[in-house]
């Protein structure tokens, strides 16, 4: 591929080549389907829009099938090229022989990059070596932290801990979405507080605004004189789909009427395949929703595409994110980009965005029973959910992909 140079003459110049690595999620993928979360919709536009400001990007990810190496182009001067590793349940191994693979292809290509930039854990891992042989500064994105996960969801793992270390040491920069994510850099993996930029990630405008409640309604065959309540993305221990369930349980025991006038509607995940249901948190979350007898207001729906998911934000009553931890929480900025009114968890990048009884509302993390009482009284109140919905709309307009890309692009420059 011929890239088309955008390069502008001068010190102000800022065409430079980009190597993304993402192991564990291709960008490609439907979000919301096994690996692909808020990290692949993060590397999607990152890139588009680095390559609107003139930076070149070539995406690195694992190929989806075995002997599937594939190149494709998704943007004008943005390339995913997807590369054989040979890891199947064993990652450790997976990012050593990714690692390899991606060192060959750029030396048979003759491919030239200025900066590498990593994307989670195993990525970061990957970023280590490429930028040590090849001698190319590199940048990493956590977007999740081992130690925070562990702290809050009670998902412990040693080596990933000791890795994030590793990485944390070596990275020549740290983009962190928010001064929360800083400051647990700094307190548990002891970060250089020099190597570490905040800069939040943005929403595309341009797909999420609001919509006509009726009109969405309508557009996705929803019933329009129930209220409705959504929870969008993985089905994830993490994202804290239980608390939801027994909210809406607490409700439906306290309110008679409740199942018969609202609607839980759950969107991610492949509802098509076995793989989805065998999934033992989902599972879990099906178990519960029958223990408490309420399979007849909550529904699966599955991963919707992107292009839809601004119409269920606006279809919404409330939209609802009880995660027990989020590093920042684009579904959030994306419900409040569309309009929406957000009743979140108090946590991680969540306080960032929602300032309670402002643009939304916030609930004490893991309290089911403020979460009931939180998300009743939004229910009940129309003009304040409009409010909130308005105030909302009007945060969003401070994390516009265009802005947050030219600020990482800048901390790119600093490191060249």
């Amino acid at each position: 591929m011929v890239y088309l140079s955008l390069a502008i003459s001068g010190e102000n110049s800022t065409y430079m080549k980009i190597g993304m690595i993402s192991y564990w999620a291709c960008p490609l993928t439907r979000f919301g389907v096994l690996s692909s979360g808020g990290m692949s919709v993060y590397l999607y536009n990152l890139s588009n829009n680095l390559a609107q400001l003139g930076s070149p990007v070539d995406i690195f990810t694992r190929a989806h099938r075995e002997k599937d190496e594939r190149i494709l182009t998704i943007h004008k001067n943005v390339r995913v090229i997807h590369l054989l590793s040979e890891s199947a349940n064993d990652h450790r191994r997976g990012v050593w022989t990714f690692s390899k693979r991606m060192l060959q292809f750029i030396s048979e290509k003759k491919l030239d990059y200025d900066i590498f930039h990593a994307h989670y854990f195993y990525s970061g891992l990957i970023g280590i070596e490429v930028s040590r042989k090849l001698d190319i500064p590199f940048v990493q994105t956590f977007h999740t932290l081992g130690i925070m996960k562990e702290r809050y969801g009670g998902i412990s793992s040693v080596g990933r801990k000791h890795d994030e270390k590793l990485i944390t040491a070596d990275a020549n920069g740290i983009i962190t979405s928010t001064p929360f994510e800083k400051n647990d850099l700094q307190t548990f993996y002891h970060a250089d507080p020099g190597k570490l930029h905040i800069v939040s990630p943005g929403v595309n405008h341009n797909v999420f605004h609001p919509h006509n409640k009726s009109f969405s309604r309508t557009k996705l065959g929803l019933p329009k004189a129930k209220k409705t309540i959504l929870f969008v993305g993985r089905i994830d221990p993490i994202k804290g789909l239980q608390l939801l369930i027994e909210a809406v349980s607490i409700l439906s025991g306290k309110y008679p009427h409740f199942q018969k006038n609202f609607r839980v509607l759950l969107i991610g995940g492949d509802i098509a395949s076995q793989v989805f249901w065998q999934h033992p948190e989902v599972k879990k979350i099906k178990q519960l929703i029958v223990k408490k007898e309420i399979e007849c207001c909550v529904k699966f729906l599955g991963s919707r595409p992107h292009s839809l998911l601004p119409f269920y934000y606006s279809a919404s009553d409330v939209t609802v994110m009880p995660s027990v931890y989020e590093s920042f929480g684009l579904v959030a900025l994306e419900a409040m980009a569309s309009g929406a009114c957000v009743l979140a968890s108090r946590v991680g990048g969540l306080r960032y965005l929602v300032k309670d009884g402002v643009n939304g509302r916030l609930f004490e993390n893991g309290d089911s029973l403020d979460l009931a009482q939180k998300l009743w009284e939004l229910l009940q109140d129309s003009k304040k959910r409009t409010q909130f919905g308005e105030n909302a709309l009007k945060s969003s307009q401070a994390f516009c992909w265009d802005k947050q890309a030219a600020k990482i692009q800048s901390i790119y420059k600093t490191l060249l």
